[in-house]
């Protein structure tokens, strides 16, 4: 069996991310795979990029600018949401000519927005008898336009009133008509959905677009002998820690609303208010990209790390901390989260999406009330200062290799694809 990952990129984005490391779990498996993607950041040559050629990469270059374009068109042209929301009405050039499409027997899409594949593209491959596995890594394949829709459920009655366009004021706006455009085409029939955690499967069940659908819950893998506990000496002397306590965030981008940063500020000045003696003991490590001003009024040290790709230093900033803590206001299964845990490190969230999944209630982590600041500050005091926290470090990293691991999730994607 030839199977064949596509994404937009390999390494940009979570969804990226989690996609190439499902490629990498599933040849480990023996699976004869290929990745196909159109921004390959990558140099593994069983990545291939559909930009071969200056005429291609213009087109598909072009064909973003357009995806972009309409959408702006619709945001009164506001960049604010501008990549909260995707359309899927273009697509990269001639796709389904592609080589490595052509001899695949199933095709696995994941993230594949901002027109690396159109709807068009796609019920082309289903006329050409293509099986098809699409891997949901947000809500964008059952709503109008979104990625998420964070309280908005109107994915559930064919969207309109979109929150990004024109202040939801019309019912018959881009995200109504887009939604009924993917409900008019049959594709949905021939596609069976993976869904990357259990709060996502269920909530795509309740949406229009995937009543009869096929969705299945397979969580995305990672890799733990990558991942694993380093000597934590070592690892704070090399981010200069020097703190008793180490808390830890981090998010591609720390500016963006949805990772919750504001909520760990609120945490950790109701923590400094609380334990004012304690302010000296506890030590904020931060990495991603972060504007230094965004961090004012923290009532604790910080340490900025920046942006850390290296599988040598994630592992080391992982190591370095006490908790980690993420406290993202929408989210489906985190590879930071998983990643942390595979290190050995607690995890504190609101509870939300796919992350009490991952995080077992004062197990290995904690699970604070939603947008609850005082909670989410409990969950951080109650993991720095448990007499257990060993035992919740040992349990974080059992429940990642035993559920999480490569051979498992490969196993997993191996059966959906022979039941195809």
């Amino acid at each position: 069996m030839k199977v064949l990952l596509v994404s937009t990129s390999d390494k940009i984005g979570g969804a990226a991310i989690a996609c190439t490391r499902i490629f990498a779990a599933l040849r480990k498996s023996g699976v004869d795979a290929r990745m196909l993607v159109r921004d390959k950041i990558s140099s593994d040559p069983d990545i291939h990029s559909v930009n071969t050629g200056v005429m291609r990469r213009t087109y598909n270059f072009l064909a973003f600018c357009m995806e972009r374009l309409r959408l702006l068109f619709h945001l009164g042209f506001r960049k604010k949401n501008l990549f909260q929301v995707s359309l899927d009405n273009w697509g990269t050039w001639r796709l389904h000519d592609n080589p490595l499409v052509l001899e695949a027997d199933v095709i696995n899409f994941h993230w594949t927005s901002q027109a690396m594949l159109s709807l068009g593209q796609l019920q082309k491959l289903i006329d050409m008898g293509k099986k098809v596995i699409f891997t949901m890594h947000d809500m964008h394949h059952f709503t109008g336009i979104c990625h998420y829709a964070g309280s908005c459920t109107r994915f559930q009655q064919q969207c309109g009133n979109c929150q990004y366009i024109n202040g939801g004021k019309n019912a018959n706006d881009l995200s109504r008509r887009w939604l009924r455009k993917k409900l008019s085409m049959p594709i949905r029939q021939n596609i069976t959905y993976v869904a990357c955690s259990r709060w996502l499967a269920d909530t795509a069940k309740t949406s229009s677009l995937m009543q009869g659908a096929d969705v299945v819950d397979i969580p995305n893998p990672i890799d733990t002998v990558a991942f694993c506990r380093m000597d934590r000496g070592e690892a704070r002397a090399r981010f200069g820690v020097s703190a008793q306590k180490v808390i830890l965030f981090g998010a591609v981008n720390i500016a963006d609303s949805r990772k919750g940063f504001r909520y760990l500020q609120m945490a950790l000045q109701h923590i400094s208010a609380q334990n004012p003696d304690c302010v000296d003991d506890i030590e904020l490590l931060i990495f991603g990209k972060c504007d230094e001003a965004a961090l004012d009024g923290l009532p604790f040290p910080h340490i900025m790390a920046g942006y850390l790709s290296s599988l040598s230093d994630l592992r080391a900033v992982y190591s370095a901390a006490d908790v980690y803590v993420t406290p993202s206001l929408e989210d489906n299964l985190p590879n930071t989260v998983m990643e942390a845990m595979a290190c050995g490190t607690p995890c504190v969230s609101f509870d939300i999406g796919g992350l009490p999944q991952l995080i077992d209630h004062l197990d290995n982590g904690y699970v604070a009330k939603y947008k609850d600041h005082e909670d989410l500050a409990d969950g951080i005091m109650h993991i720095i200062g448990s007499l257990r926290h060993q035992e919740m470090m040992d349990s974080a990293r059992r429940k990642v290799e035993d559920n999480f691991s490569e051979a498992v999730v490969a196993a997993r994607y191996l059966d959906a694809y022979n039941k195809l």
